[in-house]
């Protein structure tokens, strides 16, 4: 997304078409919420330094080429007392990586309508306008409307999830999700669909789900205990039988993993710790880890993997470069 489109969608200048795109741009990564915010509040404060007199278009003009000379955070020393609280704003923004970000999204979708985000390394609980609750994992994205219209109460979620859903058997819960849509009258389960991951997972905990795999008319109704797995290379749902404490556990801050590929652990490791793993090794690529990770710190991880797997470690660059030992 080019910056001038941002800038134009902030100045409440661009079409309907353009505002989706910006929208839709926002949306699909955590980065592009906080670049978008930090280029907001730059904005801002760029049109309330008038001094000279000049238009907003002039004075954003002279911003940009003030930027383009010399690092942002240099320019906080230029600004009149009147910008410094736009400043700090814009500074929280992009000095804090764990701020959870709730925008409404009213332009796209017409309707009064919140989007919640957790960066890496958080958790957020969402309460919905029917008193259900969600419990968002890092790096998640959940859509909600104010207020649930009609027979009919849908979200939408990117990323992982525990949903503790009010019953009302008038009013079914509908969670869309790239691949797969989940339909429940009253129950708890859990979500986990990340873009980056190969699968998208369901966990049933208490009550009964409804499992639509998009584009076709396969239904799948699960049980307590139960997790149906959407490959999504395969474009299959597989069910199977599982511990759903274990599945549910990264809510108290555990990571509990059950001969899982080691690819999804890395994964699953950095949005808690926020920090890049490169597996270096093609044995390690097939290889399944079991173990449990309970509150530890990054360091603490690192060497039970190395003592408990023939997994060894070294920091370059600020990356984690694992390689079989």
């Amino acid at each position: 997304m080019q910056e001038k489109d941002l800038i134009k969608y902030i100045k409440g200048a661009a079409k309907e078409n353009e505002k989706k795109a910006v929208i839709e741009w926002i949306r699909k990564d955590t980065k592009h919420q906080k670049q978008f915010n930090l280029l907001k509040a730059n904005y801002v404060a760029s049109t309330l330094d008038s001094y000279d007199g000049n238009s907003v278009e002039a004075q954003y003009e002279q911003f940009s080429s003030k930027r383009s000379k010399s690092k942002v955070y240099y320019y906080t020393a230029m600004c009149s007392s009147i910008v410094i609280p736009l400043i700090m704003v814009w500074y929280l923004f992009s000095s804090f990586p764990n701020t959870n970000f709730v925008v409404n999204t009213t332009d796209f979708f017409g309707s009064n309508t919140n989007e919640v985000i957790t960066q890496q390394g958080d958790h957020k609980m969402v309460t919905l306008p029917d008193g259900s609750t969600v419990v968002l994992n890092a790096g998640s994205r959940l859509t909600y409307p104010e207020k649930f219209k009609d027979n009919i109460r849908k979200v939408t979620l990117v990323g992982e999830a525990f949903f503790d859903i009010k019953r009302d058997i008038n009013k079914p819960f509908f969670v869309n999700t790239d691949d797969i849509n989940i339909k429940v009258l009253g129950t708890s389960f859990n979500v986990k669909s990340y873009p980056d991951d190969e699968k998208i997972e369901t966990t049933l905990i208490t009550g009964k789900v409804e499992i639509f795999q998009q584009q076709k008319e396969q239904t799948i109704v699960l049980e307590p205990s139960q997790r149906a797995v959407f490959d999504r290379e395969k474009s299959n749902i597989v069910v199977d039988k599982v511990n759903s404490i274990h599945i549910i556990a990264w809510q108290k801050g555990k990571l509990i993993f059950d001969k899982t590929p080691l690819k999804q652990v890395v994964l699953d490791l950095n949005r808690k710790y926020d920090v890049e793993f490169v597996i270096n090794s093609d044995s390690l690529l097939q290889y399944k880890y079991t173990g449990e990770f309970d509150n530890l710190t990054l360091e603490e991880v690192l060497e039970l993997l190395r003592i408990s797997s023939p997994i060894s470690y070294e920091f370059v660059g600020g990356k984690i470069m694992l390689n079989s030992e």
